[in-house]
C-alpha cells in the first residue's frame, strides 16, 4: 500500500509539472517556391532563419504559370509565408502574367503573407522589366503586409554580385538575396504577430451611447415640459379663485 500511495504521489506530481508547463509553440512554416535564382538562393536561406520550418520547390528555367504549378503541389494548410519568387522567366512584353499567377496564389492563401521579390530578368526587343515590378508593386499595395525583397535594385546597384550572364548572382549575390528574403519572411512573420495581438475593431451594429450635448438638449426639454405643466396649473387656479369670488 505504501507502494501504491507512493506511485499515486509521484503521477500527481507529474501531471502538475504537465499542466504547468507552457506549450510548445508550432515552428512557423514557409513555402518558397521559385525558378533558378532560388534555386541558388535557397540553400543559405536556413541559416537566416534559424527556427523556421522551410519548404523550397524551385525548378531552374521555369515561368511564373510553372511556378504557379509548383505552388499548388507544396501548399498545405500549416504554411504560414508564402515566398512565391517568379517572374524573371516571362516575356517581359505581358506583365500581365505574372499579375494573373499573382492573383491566383493570393486566392488560394487568403489571408497569409506573402514576399514578393522585384523582377531583374532580360530585356527582350527593347521591352525591360518595368511592367512586371510595376506588376509587384501594385499586388503588394492591395495586399497589406506583403514584402518585397528588391533583388532589381540591388542587382543594378551591386553588378559585382551577378555571374556573367548578368542573371544569376554569384555565390555571395546568392547569400545575400537569400538575406533579402528572410528579412521579407521576417517581416511577414512578425506582421501575422501583431494581426494576432491586435485589440479587435469596434463593433458597429450597437446603437452608441447618447453624446453629453443629447443628453443635456433631451434634459432641458423635459425641464421646459415641467414649467410648462406648472404654469398651466397655475393659471388654472388662478382662474378658479377669481371665479369663486366674483373677481
Amino acid at each position: 500500500m505504501r507502494w501504491i500511495s507512493g506511485f499515486g504521489t509521484v503521477v500527481a506530481t507529474v501531471l502538475v509539472l504537465c499542466l504547468c508547463a507552457p506549450a510548445a509553440q508550432a515552428r512557423p512554416h514557409v513555402l518558397v517556391v521559385g525558378d533558378s535564382l532560388e534555386e541558388l538562393t535557397s540553400p543559405y536561406l536556413a541559416r537566416y532563419l534559424p527556427g523556421v520550418e522551410l519548404t523550397v520547390n524551385a525548378v531552374g528555367g521555369y515561368n511564373s504559370y510553372q511556378i504557379f504549378d509548383l505552388f499548388q503541389e507544396s501548399f498545405d494548410p500549416s504554411v504560414d509565408v508564402v515566398v512565391f519568387d517568379a517572374g524573371t522567366n516571362d516575356n517581359p512584353s505581358y506583365p500581365e502574367i505574372l499579375a494573373g499567377n499573382l492573383e491566383k496564389v493570393a486566392e488560394t492563401v487568403g489571408d497569409r503573407c506573402m514576399v514578393v521579390p522585384t523582377v531583374h530578368g532580360f530585356t527582350v526587343e527593347g521591352v525591360d522589366n518595368t511592367g512586371k515590378n510595376r506588376v509587384v508593386a501594385e499586388f503588394a499595395a492591395s495586399r497589406p503586409g506583403t514584402q518585397v525583397p528588391d533583388w532589381a535594385r540591388t542587382v543594378a546597384t551591386r553588378p559585382d554580385l551577378m555571374q556573367a550572364d548578368n542573371l544569376h548572382p554569384i555565390e555571395e549575390g546568392a547569400d545575400y538575396r537569400a538575406q533579402l528574403i528572410a528579412q521579407g519572411v521576417q517581416g511577414c512573420l512578425a506582421y501575422g504577430e501583431a494581426v494576432a495581438t491586435a485589440p479587435p475593431e469596434p463593433r458597429t451594429d450597437v446603437e452608441p451611447i447618447a453624446t453629453v450635448g443629447k443628453l443635456q438638449a433631451r434634459e432641458e426639454a423635459v425641464m421646459g415640459e415641467i414649467r410648462s405643466d406648472v404654469l398651466r396649473q397655475a393659471a388654472a387656479s388662478l382662474l378658479a379663485g377669481t371665479l369663486l369670488t366674483g373677481g
